[in-house]
């Protein structure tokens, strides 16, 4: 992951490189039919996203979504959503951890009669982070041709990340051993407030649409998405292109952080 670094040590920048992994799965399911009883869906998702950031010091982040499953402990994504009437709620969790060790080793002499000093460096960076999106949405177009719901909700993010340096000399009377552990988090609150819908083809085919814009926390964050989407009688199959914008104020690790790439889903209702 590291070689996608352009500048500054790379510590820093695990944590807010999960979030191509992240965010939630756009709700496009909108009261269909106006049904009085409740319907509910669940749906499991992958977005094979790539990341480019900007840290506060000027440093910029290019992360391939191939570097990321490299360094990918444990991931679980997925939406619950319910509907009835024009009403509609949604919560999306996300879960990640993800590390990497790196390190070497490396022979210092010290004189001329061949005495020398080994040094090993061992460095562990592990990161977990937990994106959870809350929505409620109103329908407001239903017939033959599509449906579009006007959204409203919150959008959080909490990232945690923890370095472990080992430092171990040895060499003639020289033994040594240092150990060094860094932890630090960031949490983020916003607002966002969308439209989100479909565009039927015909009984099984639609063109699924979502974007939304907010602010809180973070200075700005924006999304949007669309795709297509096939109907079977158990759900839906969706495949979908995915673009997510946030910018940070000087207090947060990094300026700017934007996250795009493909998604795929399988949406089942009961």
């Amino acid at each position: 992951m590291w070689k996608s670094c352009k500048r500054n040590p790379p510590a820093p920048w695990l944590a807010p490189g999960a979030l191509l992994l992240a965010t939630v799965l756009p709700v496009t399911a909108a009261a269909d039919g106006g049904s009085e009883q409740w319907e509910h869906e669940a749906t499991i998702y992958l977005w094979g996203a790539g990341l480019d950031a900007t840290t506060q010091t000027g440093g910029d982040i290019d992360i391939s979504f191939s570097d990321i499953l490299d360094d990918l402990d444990m991931s679980l994504m997925g939406t619950f959503g319910a509907h009835k009437g024009k009403w509609s709620l949604a919560v999306d969790a996300i879960y990640l951890d993800m590390s990497q060790d790196g390190g070497g080793s490396e022979t210092i002499p010290v004189s001329e009669l061949g005495l020398s000093i080994n040094k090993t460096v061992g460095l562990n960076i592990e990161m977990k982070a937990w994106i959870t999106t809350l929505g409620a949405g109103y329908n407001v177009i239903d017939n033959e041709r599509g449906t579009l719901s006007l959204i409203g909700g919150a959008r959080y993010f909490w990232v945690e990340i923890d370095q472990k340096l080992d430092l171990n000399l040895k060499g003639g009377s020289v033994q040594t051993s240092r150990q060094l552990k860094v932890s630090d988090s960031e949490n983020v609150w916003d607002g966002i407030v969308g439209v989100g819908g479909q565009i039927n083809l015909n009984n099984n085919w639609y063109l699924p649409y979502y974007a939304d814009v907010g602010t809180g926390e973070s200075d700005s964050t924006w999304q949007a998405m669309a795709g297509v989407g096939y109907n079977f009688s158990w759900g839906d199959v969706l495949l979908a292109y995915r673009y997510l914008d946030y910018e940070f104020d000087s207090s947060f690790l990094l300026e700017e952080i934007t996250i795009s790439g493909p998604a795929m889903g399988a949406r089942f209702r009961f």
